[in-house]
């Protein structure tokens, strides 16, 4: 066994560990017990063979992800003062989340480790790194039966709630001096963009470019959703390719050394700026892997990368694994296009390829069939115009992204934005058009064990499908 499949399994096993800690939550005395017991297999493991060691290495992993995910539980610091009236100093800790009715703000008190969720008034300003003096009620999340609002939130170090407090502006230009320069890049390129385009044509650009979708109305994400192109507004490794790939033209005049320093740098400052989410973040790790593997001359593996990612961003935030929807289904959608897309086009070898249309198809349909079974499970929804939107739309995005990009720059965005306008139009008229079909789409629900029964099915047929292709004349 390589070491590359041994620290795949290795990686499983952690994440395993964290997932069944997750759903069942054991107390510290029997997860102490397990590591106990998983070092002790290890011990005696290593008396045999080499598949034997692994094993007992998988249980060690197993037992890390279950204490890993302890450590993450924390009491909660506010729990004495919820449901009474506070008036406390906070700074803004996080790119402040603007909806269309209200905007969000993440706050910290100082000498406190756990975040504040304030909602506001969307009709005064506030940034990142604002010092605000706070005067309202303290609530702990509700927990409905179908929304665990409370783990939702304490996956992002949250831990309480306050609505519509009053809110006094003491100081600016707090927090760390990078991440207010980046943001103010934001704000700039949004301020300019917005002279250029109109509101839902600039909403949407910035979704595409840096996966803002929180302030595009709710018909326009409705439409996006009901016709599979959602992704289309969430940033993945797409986006980061494209990025790493408008880059890779400078190594003939700054050198490969100082390209690959400033692809990094880009790809780091691309991951503040639009917010550091689950599926930014592995896209991220996943380009920074590429961009380590070609300055080191190696060759770049998929599947342990994707472990390596996800193991990384398991130790630094457990809590993603179960209670993150975006994290599940990057990596469901990133293995669907791995893993299946080339399944699909050896499969369908002998058609024509349609101008680059085949190839679109196959990819669409490897991450439709990768991440059916999750939808169906968390959100009930199947959209049956998904691969015809999806080849209606795809192919224009990399067009949009740059004229929407130049459109940004000052002096010279009034034409750029004209033609990112009339791409952003039609991306609008085409998933309205298709939502608002009689069955563009369908709610269907399916439990547990179909969830579990519909990924069994697509395991079973990707087997097959390779077995076919293997004894194939």
């Amino acid at each position: 066994m390589s070491r590359s499949r041994a620290f795949v399994i290795c990686a499983v096993g952690f994440a395993a560990g964290i997932l069944v800690q997750s759903k069942f939550g054991f107390s510290p005395a029997i997860v102490w017990l397990c590591f106990g017991a998983s070092a002790m297999v290890l011990a005696v493991a290593y008396q045999s063979g080499y598949g034997k060691r692994i094993a007992a290495w998988c249980l060690v992993c197993f037992c890390l992800g279950m204490g890993r995910m302890h450590l993450a539980n924390h009491a909660n610091e506010y729990q004495g003062i919820l449901k009474t009236k506070q008036q406390m100093e906070a700074v803004i800790v996080a790119d402040v989340d603007v909806r269309p009715d209200r905007q969000m703000l993440t706050v910290l008190p100082p000498g406190h480790h756990q975040n504040i969720l304030v909602t506001t008034s969307k009709y005064r300003h506030y940034s990142y790194g604002d010092q605000l003096l706070l005067t309202g009620k303290l609530a702990e999340p509700k927990t409905s039966d179908d929304f665990d609002y409370k783990a939702y939130l304490l996956r992002w170090n949250t831990y309480a709630l306050m609505s519509y407090p009053k809110i006094i502006v003491l100081k600016t230009g707090q927090g760390h001096w990078w991440v207010r320069g980046l943001l103010g890049v934001k704000y700039a390129f949004i301020k300019q963009a917005s002279k250029v385009l109109p509101e839902v044509e600039s909403n949407l650009l910035l979704g595409i470019l840096i996966g803002a979708r929180k302030a595009l109305p709710d018909e326009v994400v409705n439409n996006f959703n009901a016709t599979g192109v959602s992704h289309v507004i969430a940033i993945s490794g797409y986006n980061i390719s494209i990025i790493i790939s408008a880059l890779a033209f400078l190594d003939r005049y700054i050198g490969r050394r100082a390209n690959f320093w400033l692809n990094l740098a880009v790809v780091a400052g691309f991951v503040v700026m639009s917010g550091a989410s689950a599926s930014v973040n592995r896209a991220a790790l996943m380009g920074g892997l590429v961009l380590l593997s070609s300055r080191a001359g190696r060759l770049y593996a998929i599947t342990p990368a994707l472990c390596l990612a996800a193991a990384l961003m398991l130790v630094f935030n457990p809590r993603i694994l179960y209670w993150d929807a975006s994290f599940q289904l990057s990596f469901l959608a990133t293995g669907g296009v791995v893993y299946l897309a080339p399944l699909l086009e050896d499969l369908t070898a002998s058609w024509p390829g349609l101008f680059g249309v085949k190839s679109i198809i196959t990819t669409t349909m490897s991450a439709i069939i990768a991440t059916l079974p999750f939808m169906l499970y968390q959100f009930g929804r199947l959209s049956i115009v998904a691969p015809l939107v999806n080849v209606l739309v795809l192919p224009l995005v990399p067009t949009t992204m740059l004229f929407g990009f130049l459109a940004g720059i000052p002096f010279l965005g009034f034409g750029f934005g004209l033609v990112a306008h009339w791409l952003l139009r039609y991306m609008l008229a085409i998933t309205a058009y298709f939502a608002h079909l009689k069955y563009a789409s369908r709610e269907l629900h399916i439990n547990q064990l179909g969830f579990i029964l519909c990924y069994a099915a697509v395991v079973a047929a990707y087997l097959a499908g390779r077995a076919w292709l293997k004894h194939k004349p």
